[in-house]
């Protein structure tokens, strides 16, 4: 008889989507964010050379990376949901990025080329 499946049950080989954070920094690495899955920010990094900048910049790079940050977590929401069998049509129905379409993102925002 095949093992009852249980929804609680952890694959080590999965990772873990609940606990996981996405940071991006600038490419100074003065400023940076971090969000949850569920794409809010849960952590900011700011040096002292990025306050040394003004509250103008400093308030626009800190929404800059929080923008990025947020849709690496949404990245990260399509990884997870085809990690767990859904159909591609049902991702491209919540207009998730791909990992091609953030960095493309990110190199557009940072003015580098994309990786």
């Amino acid at each position: 008889m095949a093992a009852d499946h249980h929804e609680f049950d952890t694959d080590p080989a999965l990772p873990a989507w609940q606990s996981m954070t996405y940071q991006v920094f600038n490419p100074d690495h003065t400023a940076g964010a971090a969000c949850n899955r569920d794409g809010e920010i849960v952590g900011l990094h700011l040096t002292d050379d990025a306050r040394d900048n003004g509250d103008t910049w400093l308030a626009a790079e800190i929404l800059r990376l929080a923008r990025l940050a947020h849709m690496k977590s949404r990245v990260a929401l399509r990884a997870e949901m085809e990690s767990n069998g859904t159909h591609a049509h049902t991702i491209d129905s919540f207009d998730l990025p791909t990992e091609a379409s953030y960095r493309a993102m990110e190199a557009a925002e940072f003015g580098t080329s994309a990786r």
